[in-house]
C-alpha cells in the first residue's frame, strides 16, 4: 500500500515537521512546513506517531541542500536543509507559540532577533570515540540521533575552523594508539585566541600513547589535558590542566578564563550580543545590588558588575565559582559576591536568599528554575532577566511569575546561538507590577 501524502503544516521543537493524519499528529524527520510529503511510520505512539521522510512532492521554497555530507545521520544538526533566514523566523515562532499556549503569555515589545554567523561558529564539542577492534578504526564524532552509535566525521561545518581541523587527523592517530579503545571521548575548545584538547580515558593511557599525543597537540599549537572517566556515564576527572583559554565578553569588557571542560556559550559572537541585551534590559545603576542565579564562571556577573554597586552570584558548581571568583580578581572587580547552592531546591532561608535586591538574573539549564520562583517575589527586585536555552520551561516559569498579576513581561527575543539546529537562546524581561504602577 502506497503511504499516505500528509501536508506539513510547522516544525516541532526538535526540528521535525508536524502533520495531521486522521486526527493524530505525525513528527516527520527532515520534512519543512508547507511541503506535501510521503513517509513511512517508525513507531506509533498513543497520541503521536513519529515516521521517517520517503519523498517530498512539494518543498518548500526554503528547502536547500545541506551543506554537510552528514547530515541525516549525525545527531548535532537538525536544519541544515532549511534556510538560515527561516531558521531563525522558526525559533522565533516557537518562542512565541511557547508563550502564548503554556502561559497565555505575549511580551509587551519583541526584541529584534540576534542572528549568528551560520557556520564556524561553534567554539567548543565534546566528541564521542567509538573504537572497532575487528577493523582497527576509530570513529570520532557526534552520536546519530537518538543512538549511541557515533558518526565518524572528518570535518564539521559548525565547529570554529581551528577545531574542525584536529577531527581527521585525531582519528587517524587514535587509531594507530596501543590502547586506542581507552580513548572514549575528545573535548575540543577555542579561545581569544588559543585552542585546547582534552582527552579522557577509562582506564589511564600509558605514558607511550600519552607521549604521541602530547606531540601531537605541540605540532598544532593545542593545550593538552588528560581526563579519566572512573565508571560508565560519570563524568572524566581532568587530572592534569594546563594553561587556561580566554573569551572577552565585550569588545572593551572583562575577560574570562576557562577550561574545555567548563561551561561556556559555544557561540562568542552572540553571547556578547546577550550580554548587552541583558544590560540594556536590566539597565544597572551605580547604586543598584544585583543578584544572579546560576552564574557559572561570571559570563553575566562581572560585566553586570562593571556598571552596578554590587553583584551577588549563587551556583551549585563549586568549582565554577572557583573560577567566577578567579575571573573577577582578574579583571579588578571587588564589587562581586559568589555562593554555592543547589539552585534545584528551594533556598529554604539560605542568607542570600533573604537580601534585598534591585535586580535578579536567571539563567538556568533546560529544566529552569521552578524550584526558586516562589522566593523571586520576595527580594524586592524591580526587574527580572530570565535567559533560557528552552522555550516550554521558559514559558513555564513565566506563567507562574506572572500569575496573580505579581510580574509583567515585558520584552522577549531569540538569540540564535546554535544555527543549523533546532536549538536557541531566549532572553525574557519582567517588570514588578508595582513598580511600573509607580512609575507611571
Amino acid at each position: 500500500m502506497k503511504p499516505p501524502l500528509l501536508e506539513v503544516s510547522g516544525l516541532s521543537h526538535d526540528g521535525r515537521g508536524v502533520a495531521r493524519r486522521d486526527g493524530k499528529t505525525v513528527f516527520i524527520a527532515g520534512a519543512l512546513p508547507g511541503e506535501q510529503v510521503r513517509c513511512r511510520v517508525t513507531r506509533a505512539r498513543a497520541r503521536f506517531d513519529e515516521a521517517q521522510l520517503l519523498e517530498v512532492l512539494r518543498a518548500s521554497p526554503q528547502r536547500r541542500a545541506p551543506p554537510c555530507p552528514h547530515f541525516g545521520h549525525c545527531g548535532g544538526c537538525t536544519l541544515q536543509h532549511l534556510s538560515d533566514g527561516a531558521q531563525l523566523a522558526a525559533h522565533q515562532q516557537q518562542l512565541a507559540g511557547a508563550l502564548e499556549r503554556i502561559a497565555g503569555l505575549q511580551p509587551g515589545q519583541w526584541l529584534e532577533p540576534v542572528a549568528s554567523d551560520p557556520f564556524g561558529y561553534r567554539a567548543r564539542a565534546r566528541l564521542a570515540v567509538a573504537w572497532d577492534a575487528g577493523a582497527r578504526r576509530v570513529a570520532l564524532g557526534f552520536r546519530r540521533g537518538a543512538s549511541r552509535v557515533v558518526e565518524p566525521l572528518d570535518s564539521c561545518p559548525v565547529l570554529a575552523p581551528a577545531a574542525g581541523a584536529l577531527i581527521a587527523p585525531l582519528a587517524a592517530l587514535i587509531a594507530t594508539l596501543a590502547a586506542p579503545g581507552q580513548v572514549h571521548e575528545l573535548w575540543l575548545a577555542t579561545g581569544e585566541p588559543g585552542l585546547a584538547l582534552g582527552v579522557a580515558c577509562a582506564p589511564a593511557l600509558d605514558a607511550p600513547d600519552r607521549a604521541r599525543l602530547e606531540a601531537f597537540a605541540a605540532a598544532q599549537g593545542a593545550v593538552l589535558h588528560f581526563g579519566v572517566i572512573a565508571a560508565h556515564g560519570e563524568e572524566p576527572q581532568w587530572t592534569e590542566a594546563g594553561p587556561p583559554l580566554r573569551y572577552a565578553t565585550a569588545v572593551d569588557g572583562p575577560v574570562l578564563e576557562f577550561q574545555p571542560w567548563h561551561f561556556t556559550q559555544a557561540n562568542r559572537g552572540v553571547n556578547r550580543a546577550l550580554i548587552a541585551a541583558v544590560l540594556a534590559q536590566l539597565a544597572p545603576g551605580a547604586g543598584d545590588h544585583v543578584l544572579e542565579l546560576f552564574c557559572g564562571l561570571g559570563n553575566f556577573t562581572l560585566p553586570l558588575a562593571t556598571r552596578a554597586a554590587r553583584v551577588t552570584g549563587v551556583e551549585g558548581d563549586a568549582g565554577l565559582l572557583d573560577w567566577a571568583r578567579r575571573n573577577a580578581r582578574i579583571n579588578g572587580l571587588a564589587n562581586t559576591e559568589f555562593v554555592a547552592a543547589d539552585l534545584a531546591v528551594a533556598p529554604a532561608g539560605a542568607a542570600w536568599a533573604r537580601a534585598r535586591y534591585d535586580l535578579v538574573l536567571l539563567d538556568p539549564p533546560r529544566n529552569g528554575a521552578a524550584a526558586l520562583l516562589p522566593a523571586l517575589a520576595r527580594l524586592g527586585a524591580r526587574r527580572i532577566a530570565y535567559v533560557s536555552c528552552d522555550a516550554a520551561t521558559l514559558a513555564r516559569d513565566a506563567a507562574v511569575l506572572c500569575a496573580r498579576g505579581a510580574w509583567s513581561l515585558t520584552h522577549a527575543g531569540v538569540f540564535d546561538m546554535f544555527p543549523q539546529t533546532a536549538h536557541f537562546e531566549s532572553l525574557a524581561v519582567f517588570d514588578r507590577l508595582a513598580v511600573r504602577a509607580r512609575e507611571r
